[in-house]
């Protein structure tokens, strides 16, 4: 009978032991990361007798959470990967829109830009004309600034972001840390029974933590858990927290790079990052963000350089040789393009006190480190770590470097190890600027003209000369070039003020490459081209266009610009932009798509988890009706063992 009642006592406590776990399933039914719990009933050591083994009734062995490691590590790994995605998206998407704007993007101020020349080509006397394209050209540079302010606005977001998710991720691993100390604690205590709801409590907060940087964790003995990221740097250890920081990166300090601990002392690991908000960010930095600055500073060098070099070619309205249309002295001299590490011996020494592009058409987009090795100065493109090595010494002085389009000066005295980050084109566009303001000083006229003689025979004919080369054009200007064929000798007499100085054998149609020495040391290159058949001593002559207002040699060359390979010899301006702008969107676009496609796999990971783990409440309500029906029966064992006990004692009585 004692058995009895110990069997219906032991059924009561484990009923209402399984009651208050169904309970606490339903209440924490919307908790985030509560795993359901499950009361494991065991029976407990039966009694031996000789009739055989009769049981004793029954034990709660242990309350465990319904729980897949599995399934909760698949969670975590794709919340990392898709808050990644979903981040480097969104921040994508504002340059996508900033540079396809058909308002705010550099494409229809560059296509007015070139309808203004051609409005000065088509009219060159014409002051209305001239002021237009001055008003087109002051808009084009507003709108590179425009648009390198944004971008620059957006590094420094950057910055703050990265600022900002390393408290967030600091604080986290505080509260796991803490966490990690009141498992070890409650386990100790309990005897080794799992303390279910701290361990939800401390996988919600590792998933939160995926959210922001992707996690490994190790279990140890006594139920702490150790977290890494990066190349395996320890964010939390047990109860310690030990955070990571932001420092100034060593090359770029307008750039924040993430390090281990929290004391900005430790190893950076920016590069090992490649999940988490903090992953998506720095993605968007390295392959969207700089790309982008690069690009189009590329295409603001290339336009000063192709239009100063063709505007200098022409003649303004006062007879003067054209000079510089768009200035980028904001950039050309300006040693903050080369910038120097900070684990420099001597931060002031050496230093770059000059910079110069030299070919607009051997830029690259990429960022580039230069290297003292103790005997030279090495050169590597960090975007596909080529070492460049076509540099060299200048007769003026520069380290020059010719495939990629850029020189530059230094002073001082470098030491073993010294370093430069050359950034060519990453400020171009914030340093372009207007170099006239004079309508005037527009050079639209070609600088030399051609003429026939009234005396020729022959049907030849002379187009309008060329110039190859940007040498000062002043020198021809007392000098008229006479070209008289010789027919026997199938060649022309070129003659400068009556001085025959050259001989050039000619075929009709043939294109004539003339150099000229003119002067005591002025060198001109001319092109043109004769056609027909001039007869013998028939004479061509060229000379300084002096005095065409109304000419637009000049004019038409510099609008030829608008369709010339200026960019990577293959490349015109406008195309050029275009593909940035294409670059963009499309790498936007295939974000979009991954994030969607992560965001698909993410939601399976989390039914899979909830498949094990999640509260079910017509489940949980089933189990409320059998085990309150556990607990009746039970009492009804301990009532039944009650009145037997009474009706011995009764008969004992009697």
């Amino acid at each position: 009978m004692a058995d009895f009642l110990s069997s219906g006592i032991s059924g009561l406590l484990a009923a209402q032991t399984a009651l208050a776990t169904t309970g606490h399933n339903i209440s924490n039914v919307n908790t985030p990361g509560f795993s359901r719990q499950r009361a494991d009933l065991v029976t407990r050591i039966p009694q031996s007798t000789g009739a055989g083994f009769i049981g004793s009734g029954v034990n709660v062995a242990s309350v465990r959470r319904m729980y897949d490691q599995f399934s909760v590590d698949l969670v975590r790994t794709h919340t990392s990967q898709h808050s990644r995605l979903a981040t480097y998206h969104h921040m994508a998407s504002q340059v996508d829109n900033l540079l396809a704007d058909p308002d705010a993007g550099l494409a229809p101020v560059l296509q007015n830009f070139f309808n203004a020349l051609q409005g000065v080509a088509d009219n060159p006397a014409s002051v209305p004309a001239r002021q237009v394209l001055i008003s087109e050209s002051e808009s084009l540079v507003a709108r590179f600034h425009s648009i390198s302010d944004r971008l620059t606005s957006l590094s420094d977001s950057v910055n703050d972001q990265l600022s900002s998710l390393t408290g967030r991720i600091n604080s986290l691993s505080e509260s796991i840390a803490k966490v990690n100390y009141d498992i070890t604690i409650a386990w100790g205590k309990s005897g080794g029974q799992p303390p279910n709801d701290l361990l939800d409590q401390r996988d919600e907060l590792l998933r939160q933590l995926a959210e922001y940087i992707p996690v490994t964790t190790v279990e140890q003995d006594n139920g702490a858990i150790n977290v890494f990221v990066g190349n395996g740097q320890i964010l939390v250890l047990g109860a310690d927290a030990r955070g990571i920081s932001t420092t100034r990166n060593a090359q770029d300090p307008s750039k924040l790079e993430i390090v281990a601990g929290s004391d900005g002392k430790g190893p950076i690991i920016s590069h090992f990052i490649n999940g988490g908000e903090l992953g998506g960010v720095l993605d968007f930095r390295r392959d969207v963000l700089e790309t982008t600055q690069n690009s189009l500073g590329r295409i603001a060098v290339g336009l000063a350089m192709a239009v100063n070099e063709q505007h200098r070619q022409g003649l303004d309205t006062y007879g003067d040789p054209g000079g510089k249309f768009f200035g980028l002295e904001g950039l050309l001299g300006n040693p903050a393009t080369a910038l120097p590490a900070t684990t420099n011996a001597n931060s002031n020494d050496p230093a770059v006190v000059k910079f110069e592009f030299t070919d607009a058409s051997s830029l690259t987009t990429s960022d580039y480190q230069m290297k003292y090795d103790g005997a030279n100065w090495v050169l590597t493109r960090l975007s596909d770590n080529q070492v460049i090595t076509d540099g060299g010494v200048d007769a003026d002085g520069f380290i020059t470097f010719p495939s990629e389009g850029f020189r530059l000066q230094l002073s001082g005295t470098p030491a073993a190890g010294d370093s430069f980050l050359i950034a060519p084109t990453r400020t171009a566009s914030a340093g372009l600027s207007m170099a006239i303001d004079n309508a005037n000083l527009i050079a639209a006229a070609a600088p030399l003209r051609s003429a026939i003689s009234d005396q020729n025979l022959g049907t030849g004919k002379i187009s309008t000369p060329g110039v190859t080369s940007d040498t000062d054009l002043a020198g021809i200007q007392p000098v008229n070039i006479a070209l008289t064929y010789d027919a026997i000798a199938g060649a022309f007499d070129v003659s400068i003020g009556g001085a025959s100085v050259d001989t050039i054998a000619y075929q009709p149609g043939q294109e004539i490459d003339l150099g000229l020495e003119l002067g005591n040391s002025d060198y001109i290159g001319l092109t043109f081209t004769i056609s027909g058949a001039p007869a013998d001593g028939d004479v061509f002559t060229i000379e300084k266009n002096s005095g065409a207002v109304s000419d637009n040699g000049n004019a038409l060359a510099l609008v030829g610009l608008q369709t010339q390979a200026i960019l990577d010899k293959t490349t015109n301006l406008q195309t050029g932009y275009g593909q940035m702008v294409s670059g963009v969107g499309a790498r936007t676009h295939q974000l979009e798509i991954n994030s969607k496609a992560q965001k698909t796999i993410l939601d399976q990971a989390i039914q899979n988890r909830e498949a094990v783990s999640g509260v079910n409440l017509d489940e949980e309500a089933a189990n409320l009706v059998r085990f309150q029906q556990h607990y009746q029966a039970s009492a009804q064992l301990i009532v039944a063992a009650n009145t037997l006990f009474q009706s011995l004692l009764d008969a004992v009585r009697r």
